[in-house]
């Protein structure tokens, strides 16, 4: 039986970023696709749950887990939005190795409190989901690194596209003193051939 709710770890886009990343997407046309809502953007890191009844304790662990504190953040460079079998997404270019730096700090944090993460047999593989569904369209350039601020847990409704942030923790900033951690500005806007 499939799982009915899915708890996992992630980086949640910013209103007014998820509002310009939405905008970037190209047209699609058809009705096997379904975009998401910017609201809802997010990277996922890692699943630590899937269950068929909700887990209310988890959320008590996972914050035990993370009582020491988090990891510092680190800029995560995005390169383009691209048409995939099952949706669209924004990927990275160049290396992921800081985001994996963080990414195994957290695990770290995790394993204190016996939650491992689920589904990572691929590695790492950091994205943002903008849309599910049959689409193609040719990729469409996006030069924007990301300094996420805030680890969120999600309880999602698997197949709903329902997202229930039940915390949210605020990173530390990067460890370069020399960057502005609070200036994550957004690249010019694009322009499209005609």
């Amino acid at each position: 039986m499939d799982p009915m709710f899915r708890y996992f770890l992630g980086f949640q886009v910013s209103a007014d970023r998820a509002g310009w990343l939405a905008r970037q997407l190209p047209p699609v046309s058809g009705d096997l696709f379904a975009g998401l809502k910017p609201q809802l953007y997010h990277l996922t890191l890692c699943t630590i749950a899937e269950t068929m009844e909700p887990q209310p304790f988890l959320r008590g662990k996972v914050a035990k887990a993370f009582s020491a504190g988090l990891p510092a953040t680190s800029a995560i460079p995005f390169a383009r939005i691209v048409s995939r079998s099952s949706g669209a997404e924004l990927v990275t270019a160049g290396s992921v190795g800081a985001i994996r730096q963080a990414y195994d700090a957290i695990v770290a944090r995790l394993a204190t409190q016996g939650i491992d993460p689920m589904h990572r047999k691929s590695g790492l593989r950091p994205h943002v989901t903008l849309g599910y569904g049959t689409c193609a369209f040719d990729p469409v350039s996006v030069a924007w690194n990301w300094a996420p601020r805030d680890l969120v847990l999600i309880e999602s409704h698997v197949g709903h596209r329902r997202h229930r942030v039940l915390q949210s923790w605020r990173l530390e900033p990067p460890a370069q003193g020399s960057f502005d951690f609070m200036a994550d500005e957004l690249p010019a806007p694009l322009l499209r051939a005609a």
